[in-house]
């Protein structure tokens, strides 16, 4: 396993870990979710780990929404002087995350790899979602969502959100956008106006329309290689059942070739103590398709 240290397009300097191989042929690039970091995902370095043993590149790369609250340095792309800026899940723009992405799929290609899989989890997904829609990028072999989930729709139906998004559009109003909000999003964690209104009904990570499950499924319906989804079996992000979701995914999945929708038993939202199990359905899928 190897640290990289690597700059994005927009200048931010970011963490990644690599686990490689002497085949240099397919690597599997991840995008991680909310508040998520290196040292605190149970799962990673196993998925890495099992991987590379099986002949795979991977790279798990941090993007500015890691941790909560972060200081990253930042240089700026003419002058080339540094800086520092707060950002992390508390005030990331959803919008700015192709730069995360992109510098992790050009990182492998510089590594040597002809082949890219672009795997995420949770939030991670939408990111990914995202990305495709902007960049269209055909060349990706394949793609891999773990526990994605439709956070529009899920904040939408509980409808415990309309007070917050009352005081993010007040303090966007009076041009204090980064202002931190008086509640915890999920109750977990402090979110500013500006990044908790990318969640509302409409915004720019309405991308994946599980709940409301209308016609049109936006860019999910688009992607035209292999997909492999998980879920856990009592994962937080379910919408109806993991077996219902996948059937309607299956169906939305329309330009899809060839989808898998797998449930590990007794997972959870974050695969705690189901980390094995995970990287097994990850390395079987990956074994049998690239």
């Amino acid at each position: 396993m190897k640290l990289l240290h690597r700059y994005t397009k927009d200048g931010l300097n970011l963490l990644g870990c690599y686990w490689g191989n002497q085949k240099k042929e397919t690597c599997v690039v991840f995008t991680h979710g909310m508040f998520d970091n290196l040292l605190e995902n149970t799962f990673v370095h196993i998925l890495g780990e099992n991987l590379s043993k099986n002949g795979y590149g991977f790279i798990f790369g941090h993007n500015r929404g890691y941790g909560v609250i972060n200081n990253i340095i930042k240089k700026d792309p003419r002058t080339k002087k540094t800086s520092e800026e707060i950002i992390g899940s508390t005030f990331e723009n959803f919008g700015e995350s192709i730069y995360d992405i992109e510098l992790w799929i050009e990182e492998a290609k510089k590594l040597g790899y002809s082949k890219i899989i672009l795997a995420g989890h949770s939030f991670g997904c939408l990111k990914n979602l995202y990305y495709i829609s902007k960049k269209k990028p055909y060349w990706i072999e394949g793609f891999i969502f773990i526990s994605i989930p439709d956070s529009v729709g899920l904040i939408n139906r509980s409808g415990m959100f309309e007070k917050m998004f009352l005081e993010a559009d007040k303090n966007i109003g009076n041009g204090r956008a980064k202002k931190i909000l008086a509640k915890k999003m999920l109750g977990v964690f402090p979110i500013c106006s500006q990044t908790l209104l990318n969640l509302k009904k409409g915004g720019i990570t309405d991308i994946f329309p599980l709940v409301e499950n209308p016609k049109e499924f936006g860019i999910f319906e688009k992607i035209k290689k292999p997909i492999l989804m998980i879920l856990g079996e009592k994962d937080s992000v379910i919408v109806n059942s993991p077996e219902k979701d996948f059937k309607i995914l299956k169906e939305k999945a329309i330009n899809c070739p060839d989808f898998t929708g797998i449930v590990i038993k007794d997972g959870t939202h974050r695969y705690i103590k189901k980390e094995n199990e995970l990287s097994k359905v990850v390395n079987e899928w990956v074994k049998s398709k690239f």
